[in-house]
């Protein structure tokens, strides 16, 4: 219900502000602030700003030209239980409760607008609230306030440098503002450049990104942001020569053998040159990687792809010392299994050489029985009577043991007759 009262009014007021008299601009003012520098295609806000005292509603409306901003939205600043209505450019705020009136200059909403892209530099905008009607509960006075500004130039783009100066250096090729990549050459003696660089529009910042040289290849870099925020880089490599009494390593020792997904055997060891990994047969290629012993040696492998299966595929991690002249070669074998079904194939065999089950070999003669006989004829024949006699023996021992059966059985009739003759 109180709502309702308060838009009640705030109509009111909006008719019957013509009647006021003028006495009342000097109880309530207004502000209308925003950035003071605005260019084509800018989003702006702006906020609106009241003084006075017992202020519990107020009403207004934005005035611009729509040729050169648009208003995007219109938010509410002043805090609960104070509320926003809006209705085009057309605003009121109210204190809902009449339980906070405004006593002070405060904030009560921002204005957003975007500046159209086509305006020319040195355009003027102008932004206004107008109507501006405050109440208090039982009197009512106008506020306005305008905003103002230039169209300004658009930011500058120019991100390149005038000028890129080394004093213990010399840079290649010679400094153009349009080339951005120079190497130089500068002895041990040389741990950082003296460098100077300065851009080409004084709107333009540079920083310089100039750490401590390294022997070796080394990378300094100039970075240029224009004033708009497009940034241009200018790189520099600098190989910073050795140090003339140094002697580099000879260690060509491996710290570690890697492959991914699969275990060395042995565990390695920097003295052992000599690995096998075992390998399914659905695997056909696997990575390895060495690991210096020294940071400065380098490694390089060979092998490890397109694995034969059924066989030992070598694969080389060679390390090479930081001399470059001392080398220690490292060997995996990578045993692949054979398809799955086939029989294990010797690693010297042919893969498309059938392995033959033993069980299902022919009988193959001693070749010795193919060796013509020299003996001569009237030689006689030495046979041993143990290998020989072996089939005679067991049928004597048969004949026997049925003859003393047979013994047996007859002694044992006779017997039986002899008794029963007696009766």
């Amino acid at each position: 219900m109180m709502k309702k009262f308060l838009m009640g009014l705030m109509v009111c007021i909006l008719c019957i502000t013509p009647l006021l008299s003028v006495t009342g601009y000097a109880a309530v003012s207004g502000t209308l602030t925003g950035t003071s520098t605005v260019r084509a295609g800018d989003t702006i806000t702006l906020t609106f700003k009241i003084k006075g005292s017992s202020i519990k509603a107020f009403s207004g409306t934005l005035s611009y030209d729509s040729n050169q901003v648009t208003l995007s939205k219109v938010t509410k600043s002043v805090s609960d239980p104070w509320s926003l209505t809006t209705n085009g450019n057309n605003l009121m705020l109210a204190d809902e409760n009449l339980s906070a009136p405004i006593n002070k200059e405060t904030a009560l909403f921002t204005a957003t607008f975007k500046v159209k892209s086509d305006l020319k530099t040195g355009t003027k905008i102008s932004i206004s609230l107008v109507d501006g009607t405050a109440s208090t509960g039982s009197a009512e006075t106008v506020a306005k306030a305008t905003y103002s500004a230039t169209i300004a130039a658009p930011k500058s783009t120019n991100n390149k440098l005038k000028s890129l100066t080394v004093s213990n250096g010399t840079l290649s090729p010679a400094f153009s503002a349009d080339t951005v990549s120079y190497s130089m050459t500068v002895p041990y003696s040389v741990s950082k450049l003296e460098l100077k660089a300065t851009a080409a529009d004084s709107k333009a910042t540079v920083s310089i990104d100039n750490p401590k040289l390294v022997v070796g290849q080394n990378t300094v870099t100039v970075t240029v942001t224009s004033e708009s925020g497009a940034k241009k880089t200018y790189t520099i490599k600098v190989k910073r020569e050795q140090d003339p009494n140094y002697v580099p390593a000879d260690n060509a020792d491996l710290s570690g053998i890697q492959i991914n997904g699969y275990v060395l055997s042995p565990v390695f060891s920097a003295d052992v040159t000599e690995y096998l990994v075992w390998l399914p047969y659905e695997t056909e290629s696997i990575t390895v990687s060495g690991t210096p012993a020294d940071s400065k040696a380098s490694v390089t492998v060979q092998g490890g792809e397109a694995l034969e299966p059924g066989a030992d595929n070598p694969i080389k991690v060679i390390c090479t010392a930081e001399n470059g002249t001392s080398t220690k070669e490292y060997t995996v074998i990578a045993k692949r299994a054979p398809a799955h079904g086939s029989q294990d194939v010797p690693g010297d065999a042919p893969a498309d050489d059938p392995v033959d089950d033993p069980t299902d070999d022919p009988i193959i003669d001693d070749p010795s029985d193919d060796v013509p006989n020299d003996t001569p004829s009237d030689t006689p024949i030495v046979r041993d009577p143990l290998a020989e006699g072996n089939f005679a023996w067991q049928h004597l021992a048969g004949v026997g043991a049925g003859a003393l059966i047979v013994g047996l059985l007859l002694g044992l009739l006779l017997g039986k007759r002899r008794k029963s003759g007696k009766h």
